[in-house]
């Protein structure tokens, strides 16, 4: 393995079209769990465990624009994701976490400061953080995902989103996530807790 690039897997011995293919066509369920349990079978391991979720989350959760623009209207809960089948970063993470812990692997959702669509350069961030992603540990290591922009990405008036599956955010390095995301390890449900070796 590339050492800068310390990855649970490497392409050259683990092939995914098959298990991406089957996880990416199933379809909605009645409940995370009976879905959980659809995009379990036939995976073998925590890393195909963890890559089943990914590409159905990736491939049917839509980013609600019109919830990010009226935080009112924001459905988080993995429930309420499930239903509507969209989300903002929050609900992406809420959902994620709550289908690992059903598929037996640890995640957690991590908070920090992005530069999506509003990102003005030169501006500076405040406060606890403008995003989620998750963490999940495989093989007693932490590693990075977002499945929010893996899922594609929004227009820069802000008012579309476009599916569009991106793999660079699927057990991304640290070091190409913002600095200030990796910095701190702050686990956003509990301050006082870090992600232990985390990044």
């Amino acid at each position: 393995m590339n050492p800068v690039y310390d990855y649970p897997w490497d392409e050259s011995n683990l092939k995914f079209e098959q298990l991406d293919t089957y996880a990416s066509k199933v379809g909605t369920r009645n409940s995370v769990e009976v879905l959980v349990q659809d995009l379990l079978k036939g995976t073998n391991s925590d890393i195909e465990k963890l890559r089943s979720i990914w590409m159905w989350v990736t491939h049917h959760i839509e980013y609600d624009v019109e919830g990010f623009l009226n935080p009112s209207l924001r459905l988080n809960s993995p429930s309420e994701v499930l239903r509507t089948r969209k989300a903002v970063c929050a609900g992406y993470t809420l959902l994620f976490q709550k289908m690992c812990s059903l598929a037996g692997i640890e995640c957690q959702e991590v908070s920090g400061h992005s530069k999506g669509f509003q990102y003005k350069p030169g501006k500076r961030f405040t406060g606890s953080g403008n995003h989620a992603r998750n963490a999940v540990r495989l093989d007693g290591k932490w590693h990075l995902l977002d499945s929010t922009w893996g899922a594609g990405h929004v227009s820069k008036d802000g008012h579309r989103f476009t599916f569009k599956y991106n793999e660079f955010y699927f057990l991304t390095h640290p070091a190409l996530f913002v600095r200030p995301f990796a910095r701190g390890r702050q686990v956003a449900a509990s301050p006082a807790s870090t992600l232990p070796e985390a990044v």
